[in-house]
């Protein structure tokens, strides 16, 4: 017997409208022989680490619920970073984390412009306010503008990628530190990319109970496992604790991350490599005619093309390399961004990126 219709209308008029209004995060998943476009670091780990994973996997419980503190996995980053377990709170991501602070704080949420974008997107789709302030010419943060526009706005959350994603510099210390000491808002301090800077805020924490430190295990070789960490003061992470999701870190992240981290002699090489593959390729750009890039303390390069960055974008993906599209009018117009690759991946990069231009 067919069914009749119920009348009722599009159910997707039931999404809240900010939500409606929102656009996803864009990924673009393009076949591609040279992927450059997501952060990742393009080495696998050496067999001898690939067969512990093996082994963990195997011995892991996976009809049981994971350790929903997740206490060895804690255990290890502590002593991959310095860090104490009961100042760090796990997350599926730093982008989990992003949203258990907008969820646990509220806002107005305010960010310089450009930066990660998830930092808007969450707020937006959590109906917090989200107010903007634009880094100057070079990049740089303007502290005393961005602490006018918080106190404008009454921000309760301010994130700052340090180093910032897409532009990949670092924020100046004594910007940073004008806004520790003014702001009447929990300062987010975003180091997913503090690995390549060499740099990082973590000593100010006593001294600054209002900042809160978020890093990655992703840009080091780990993206698969979905592993971030919020660092705070043990009163913060137990109020951020009430709404973080059960048992969010699955088993089998959490027994490889374990095991690799065992291993960070072999992460520092990689990481090292990357650093010096990174500067041959600003080099290798700064060479090109038509071709301006910023430096970077990240593992990406941000540059701007003199011709249209999207045709330069559109041939480079027909090659089969793919990198990132950031072309829209204001101060990244006619920008790429290109990830840090292998040896042979950069030179490939280059090598294509002379006979387009």
């Amino acid at each position: 017997m067919p069914i009749k219709p119920s009348g009722k209308k599009d159910l997707a008029r039931l999404i809240k409208p900010r939500v409606r209004k929102l656009k996803a995060y864009g990924i673009d998943e393009t076949p591609c022989r040279i992927k450059l476009d997501a952060m990742e670091n393009p080495f696998a780990l050496p067999d001898n680490i690939q067969k512990e994973l093996s082994g963990a996997v195997k011995r892991a419980l996976i009809n049981r619920y994971p350790d929903p503190s997740a206490k060895k996995l804690k255990l290890a980053i502590s002593g991959l970073w310095g860090i104490k377990p009961e100042t760090m709170m796990l997350g599926n991501g730093s982008d989990e984390l992003i949203q258990t602070i907008v969820l646990a704080f509220g806002g107005p949420v305010l960010v310089p412009s450009p930066s990660f974008a998830m930092y808007g997107i969450t707020a937006k789709a959590l109906s917090q306010d989200v107010a903007t302030v634009p880094l100057s010419r070079d990049f740089s943060l303007d502290a005393a503008a961005l602490l006018k526009k918080a106190r404008a706005i009454k921000a309760r959350v301010i994130f700052l990628a340090c180093p910032n994603n897409p532009t990949g510099n670092r924020f100046a210390d004594e910007a940073l530190l004008q806004i520790l000491d003014r702001a009447d808002a929990a300062v987010v301090i975003d180091e997913a990319y503090f690995s390549f800077s060499g740099k990082t805020c973590l000593p100010l924490l006593k001294r600054y109970p209002n900042m809160i430190i978020l890093r990655t295990l992703s840009k080091i070789g780990l993206a698969g496992l979905r592993i971030g960490a919020l660092i705070a003061s043990p009163g913060i992470i137990g109020e951020l604790n009430k709404i973080r999701l059960p048992y969010n870190i699955n088993t089998l992240s959490q027994a490889a991350g374990v095991v690799t981290l065992k291993h960070p002699d072999v992460l520092n090489r990689q990481i090292s490599l990357l650093i010096s593959e990174r500067n041959k390729l600003y080099n290798a750009l700064s060479l090109m005619r038509g071709i301006t890039p910023y430096p970077s303390e990240t593992n990406f390069i941000l540059f701007r093309s003199r011709t249209d960055a999207t045709i330069i974008y559109n041939e480079l993906k027909r090659a089969g390399i793919l990198i990132k599209n950031l072309n829209k009018t204001g101060v990244l117009i006619n920008c790429l961004r290109v990830t840090v690759g292998s040896q042979h991946e950069n030179r490939e990069f280059i090598s294509v990126l002379k006979k387009l231009l």
